[in-house]
């Protein structure tokens, strides 16, 4: 089966993702006498925001689809761990599957480039725009306790 697939907003922690199309499923659903198996991929594009300098950015996510149908009543049969939903009227709901499957794959702190440097901590700015006026924080620095150590013991004219 390939469908284009309407999803809602996609929440993982505290994230948020947006689809910014219907996603692209590539799957297909199996009898195996005992229910029935859905297998295949599903792969959307997302609008995310990057954790270090809060921008937004499309993110393209693409999660392996699994699922188990049974009839109601069957259930009884299977393995304790096994995960399934139930066949009503002759037909599966796979959109709980397609949510299970993205919520594995995306990020709990989406980048919108592995070397982002973030925001400023002092200004705020945005480090990407390039170095702020703030200057560097030596307040941060292992060393800083060693200078209160000192004291001001610069000459003086």
């Amino acid at each position: 089966m390939d469908a284009a697939v309407e999803l809602p907003l996609l929440e993982v922690g505290s994230e948020s993702f947006k689809p910014l199309e219907p996603g692209h499923l590539d799957s297909m659903l199996t009898s195996t006498g005992a229910g029935i198996v859905l297998s295949g991929m599903l792969t959307v594009a997302v609008q995310a925001v990057c954790s270090r300098c809060l921008r937004e950015f499309p993110l393209d996510v693409t999660a392996e689809i699994e699922g188990f149908y049974v009839e109601e009543g069957q259930e009884a049969e299977l393995p304790e761990e096994q995960e399934f939903g139930f066949i009503v009227d002759g037909s599966v709901d796979i959109m709980e599957a397609l949510l299970t499957a993205l919520a594995l794959e995306l990020p709990f702190a989406p980048l919108h480039a592995q070397d982002c440097p973030g925001i400023c901590p002092q200004c705020g700015a945005d480090l990407n725009d390039g170095p702020c006026a703030c200057g560097p924080d030596l307040s941060r620095s292992p060393f800083s306790a060693l200078a209160e150590l000192l004291g001001d013991d610069t000459p003086k004219e």
